[in-house]
């Protein structure tokens, strides 16, 4: 699978690939029937032209039974061949898709440690990569604020213990800061 570009949620190589897949397996079935078609056809016509016409005349009925035949069981198969394909395909996609969303719904809980895994050949494998770069970046924000949360807790509880309050202060509006930088960068 080629590279993804990184607003590319599904590749481009994905419709391509089916239609191209669909195709081959149209051409294998024309290829077969042609096979099928060239095999039934090397009968002898006859010692005599009597004959030959008695054969050919019978041919002219067998064709029409035998083609119907082989050009539908030729058509069942291949379309057999491409409903697994596009299941197959499908399962690319639909699969991700559903572990997508259980991942958004984790993150949504408050799970921020959360991961979705997916397979390389999954179509929206992009997305999941992004997805997980997403989770990662929010939990290393959350993880700075508590820190600085807990930072803030320490220098309240100083300012009650210590007469320097002035310094203490100035802390505590250092950190208010450095927490509404990290939160600054979300859109609320």
């Amino acid at each position: 699978m080629s590279e993804a570009r990184p607003y590319q949620v599904i590749d481009k190589s994905y419709m391509p690939m089916l239609v191209i897949r669909s195709a081959l397996i149209f051409i294998a079935g024309l290829l077969i029937t042609a096979g099928i078609f060239f095999l039934l056809m090397r009968q002898s016509i006859g010692p005599n032209y009597g004959e030959g016409f008695r054969m050919l005349a019978q041919l002219n009925r067998d064709i029409f039974s035998k083609s119907l035949v082989i050009y539908g069981s030729t058509v069942l198969v291949a379309l057999g061949c491409i409903a697994v394909s596009i299941m197959l395909y499908s399962h690319r996609v639909a699969g991700p898709v559903y572990r997508l969303r259980l991942f958004a719904g984790r993150i949504a809980a408050g799970e921020v440690s959360a991961r979705v895994a997916l397979r390389q050949t999954d179509v929206v494998h992009p997305l999941a990569v992004e997805m997980n770069r997403l989770s990662g970046s929010f939990r290393q924000t959350l993880t700075a604020v508590m820190l600085e949360m807990e930072a803030l807790e320490k220098q309240a509880d100083h300012l009650e213990k210590n007469q320097d309050r002035r310094a203490a202060l100035n802390e505590i509006r250092d950190g208010a800061g450095r927490i509404s930088s990290l939160i600054g960068k979300y859109k609320l």
